[in-house]
Formats: C-alpha cells, structure tokens, sequence
C-alpha cells in the first residue's frame, strides 16, 4: 500500500526549454510520496523529450531523482508507437528521447509511460500550429541598471492565441587580468603548459522558468514585446557575449490556465489567494489507478525557435567587480610587521597575475608581484571550460 502524508509542497515544475523538471509546490494538498512528475511536449517537427521525476515535498532535502527505468513512447490513434529510448549525459538531466519529426500533422497523438506496473497517459492530443518567432530583442531600462530580453511573433486567425516560451542560456565569461602563472602551495609558482588556460570560460542555464501569454483579448493574434528575461548590470551573463535560443509552442487554453495556476503558485506560495488542488492536475494520469496524483501537462504541435548572440557592448550596461590588486596599502604596518607570504595570499583566495614565470620571481623580489582576487584572474570562479559547440569565436 502506498503510503500517503499530509504535506505543503511548493509544485512542481519550473520548466527547461526541453521542458526538464525542477521542484516547487502549492499548499494543503495531499500528496502520494510515489506521485509521478512527467514532462514532455509531443513535437512533431523535432524529437520529443520527456522528464520523469518524483514529486518533491518540502520536508526532502534530497536532489531531484529522476527515473530512467521506464518505457516511454508516443501513440497515435491507430495504436501506432514511437518508443523513447534513454539518454544521459553529465550537463543535462536524463531524459527519454522519442524520434516524433515527420508525424502526421492530421492525427492525434498521446504520451504514454509505463512505470512500477503503471499505466500513465495523457489526452489524445490535436497538434497546434506555432507561427515563426519574428524578434527576439532587448531593451535597457531607464535607469541602466537591467536589460529585458523580449519576443515578438504574429499569428492569425488558424494558430492559438496562447503561447508558451522556453529557453536557454550560455554566456562567455572573460577574467579582468590574463595570467599564465598559478601558484601551487606545496611547490611554489609554476607556468602553466597552454597560453591564457584560465581567461576564457563559459556558463549555461537551463532551468529557466516557462514564459506565457495570450491574445485572446487582442483585436489581432500579435505579441509584441514579450518580456522574457531580465538581467542586471552586474550580472556576468552579459559582461562579454550572451546568447538565448527561445522556443515557442502554441497551447491550448487548458494548457494556458494549468501553466497561469502553476505561476501563480510560484509567487503565492502559502497565501491565502492559493489556487485549490484540483486546478493541478493537468492532462496526464495514471489510467490502472487512478487515484494516484500524476502531476504534468503535455501539449502537441510544432515548435519555432530562434537563437540572439548579444554583446558586452551593444547592451552598453555591464558593471565588472572590482578588481584591485593587493598592495602594500593593505598593509600599513609594514615592514614593522612581517608582510604575508605567498600562502597567505593563496589561501586568502587571491591569485597572481603575471605573463611569465621569470616575471613573477622577479615581481616576488621587488614585491610588486601582483596578488588579485581570485574571480579577477580564473574564469574557472565564474564558468566552466566546456565551450558549446555553436559558440562564434576561436577562443580556447
């Protein structure tokens, strides 16, 4: 039997472009601790993903587990199935990828998943037009301290008029000071075998919540200006090259209300105004027992989706951190006082920068070697070296 407990959870999806899975929850609900998180829109002209995951509560200080023993696939309604197969990788989380490019745009179409001698499924499902992205841009506020990026798109009268947004980040991360000189506490300082390793890095984020709007009330199916994403000044997203690949799907006007609801909760967790737990349940459940909460909401159609590199200096806003290098000023007391040793600096957190190694021993001699905080000389601090396969420049 399965056991159940009185719990507050803060709900359930906080949506990738790929529509992974991250954990938040409404109040007042009873909760299956074996409830299934499902994620998935059935894409017809790209592979379909889909995010298995069990529901997390608030008293669980665990990591996400997602499930990947599981059967997968897509039907249509001749009983046609497109199986999932598994796919891991250590920068995303696992996921089952369907091959759906190509499938009949006249036919309707299910996600099932078989799982624990479960049977879970969503709706036959009718596929939904989406019209091409017409923009993604940018504007800076007023006061230039933030930048909004934007989407706009124009429908017509044969696609819905409610949208849905993922998206994606990377970014290029520059360190202030180049260096080819590390400092090794148990060996002293040492050249390192590459030009500049620690100058050029990249970041990434993928678990970005869902964007939606609608046009309903609108004369004309058009958004315009969409705000998807606000970043601030000092924010190293934008302080060399950023780029964004928006996905847009239309939605039906039951997939538009679920994801309003599950918005709402995000920034109403706990009040009063809290939508009731039905309003949760969405469009997938488990068909051999249905009393057990399945948590999920599976849209169909095709997708647009259209990719902006921006840079440091369009966006015209980027505040650096403060990069000063350590001097003799933080150290009044010298040379009364033993100046600090080159471990002190390190294990402080500060790092040299300097071209050489001959340069360095002769900086140290003087003492004009340059001691700088560790985020202005290793963009390792900030970044990582896996540079995207898509990235525009040449930089290692």
């Amino acid at each position: 039997m399965t056991h159940k407990k009185n719990i507050s959870y803060v709900t359930v999806f906080m949506v990738l472009f790929s529509s992974c899975a991250t954990p938040f929850s409404p109040k007042g609900i009873e909760v299956e601790q074996e409830s299934l998180v499902i994620e998935g829109d059935i894409i017809l002209n790209d592979s379909t993903k889909v995010f298995l995951s069990l529901l997390q509560t608030l008293d669980s200080y665990h990591d996400i587990t997602y499930i990947t023993e599981a059967t997968v696939w897509v039907e249509d309604q001749q009983r046609g199935r497109y199986m999932g197969s598994v796919v891991e990788n250590a920068k995303d989380a696992p996921c089952f990828l369907i091959d759906t490019k190509g499938l009949p745009f006249d036919q309707q179409y299910k996600l099932c998943v078989s799982f624990h001698d479960r049977l879970y499924e969503s709706d036959f499902l009718s596929p939904l037009l989406t019209p091409d992205i017409d923009t993604v841009g940018f504007t800076v506020n007023d006061t230039g301290t933030a930048v909004d990026f934007y989407v706009a798109t124009y429908g017509n009268d044969q696609t819905s008029p409610y949208y849905k947004w993922n998206y994606v980040e990377d970014w290029e991360v520059v360190s202030t000071y180049p260096t080819n000189v590390y400092f090794d506490p148990n060996i002293g300082f040492r050249q390192y075998p590459t030009e500049y390793p620690v100058l050029y890095c990249w970041g990434q984020s993928t678990v970005n919540p869902p964007v939606i709007a609608k046009t309903d009330h609108l004369q004309e199916n058009i958004v315009y200006q969409q705000r998807v994403n606000t970043i601030h000044d000092r924010d190293d997203r934008i302080g060399y090259l950023y780029t964004m690949e928006l996905v847009q799907m239309c939605i039906s006007k039951d997939a538009f209300t679920y994801w309003s609801v599950i918005m709402r909760n995000t920034d109403e967790v706990g009040g009063i105004f809290a939508p009731q737990p039905s309003e949760l349940y969405g469009n997938i459940r488990c068909v051999s027992n249905p009393e057990l909460r399945t948590l999920g909401y599976i849209s169909a159609g095709i997708r647009s989706v259209k990719r902006i590199f921006v840079t440091a200096k369009e966006i015209g806003i980027y505040d650096p951190p403060s990069c000063l290098p350590v001097n003799l000023a933080y150290y009044p007391d010298y040379p009364h006082a033993p100046y600090p040793q080159d471990c002190d600096f390190y294990y402080w957190g500060d790092r040299v920068a300097s071209q050489s190694l001959i340069d360095v021993l002769e900086e140290r001699a003087s003492r004009t070697i340059k001691w700088l905080p560790k985020t202005c000389v290793d963009c390792t601090t900030r970044g990582s070296k896996n540079k995207p396969s898509f990235w525009p420049n040449d930089h290692q």
